[in-house]
């Protein structure tokens, strides 16, 4: 199968849905964060004025600031690595199919374990203050191919497909024909 780039999986991803139900959950297309009340960004993806070393570095996720709280799946995958690290704090690394990898750090609790298959909206840990952090948040990045692209664009891909299967599933349902669509032999 080849690959599809992060561009097309976001494009495209209603009818990968509609294609393939597994290969769409297994991108990155669910907040991490069940409950955005009280959440916000409060540092985006690229080059930024690091909060805690007062260098410009590039910022290969997004910081998303908020209370203690569950982080879940954003899609179907595999643990593949839970650690803890200088700048991370506690983190989880899980590898999804099509060459996707989320990483979810600064975490106070770590809630599953390294080699254990995890489904799309599963809890994972719990938001904390770990690693290089102001305060309580999820650091939360998307590689393709190991490489760093912006989450934000994938934040709401399945919220945005239910979104459109209900209005098809209106339309479908409020569906009126008329006689004059009918051909001059069934009238």
């Amino acid at each position: 199968m080849q690959a599809v780039s992060s561009d097309e999986a976001v494009r495209l991803f209603d009818t990968l849905f509609w294609l393939s139900p597994e290969l769409a959950q297994s991108i990155p297309c669910l907040p991490p964060l069940g409950d955005w009340s009280g959440n916000r960004i409060s540092s985006g993806f690229g080059w930024r004025s690091h909060p805690t070393l007062r260098t410009i570095r590039h910022h290969d996720g997004i910081d998303i600031a908020g209370p203690h709280q569950y982080v879940r799946a954003a899609a179907n995958g595999v643990v593949v690595a839970i650690g803890k690290s200088a700048s991370l704090g506690q983190y989880i690394r899980v590898n999804h199919l099509n060459s996707y990898t989320t990483l979810y750090g600064h975490l106070a609790m770590t809630l599953v374990r390294a080699g254990q298959r995890v489904h799309i909206g599963e809890t994972l840990g719990i938001t904390g203050r770990t690693g290089r952090a102001t305060g309580v948040h999820l650091h939360y990045s998307v590689l393709k191919q190991d490489v760093p692209v912006d989450p934000a664009r994938y934040l709401t891909l399945a919220i945005e497909f239910v979104n459109t299967y209900q209005r098809h599933l209106n339309r479908i349902t409020n569906y009126q024909p008329t006689n004059t669509a009918l051909p001059v032999w069934q009238k």
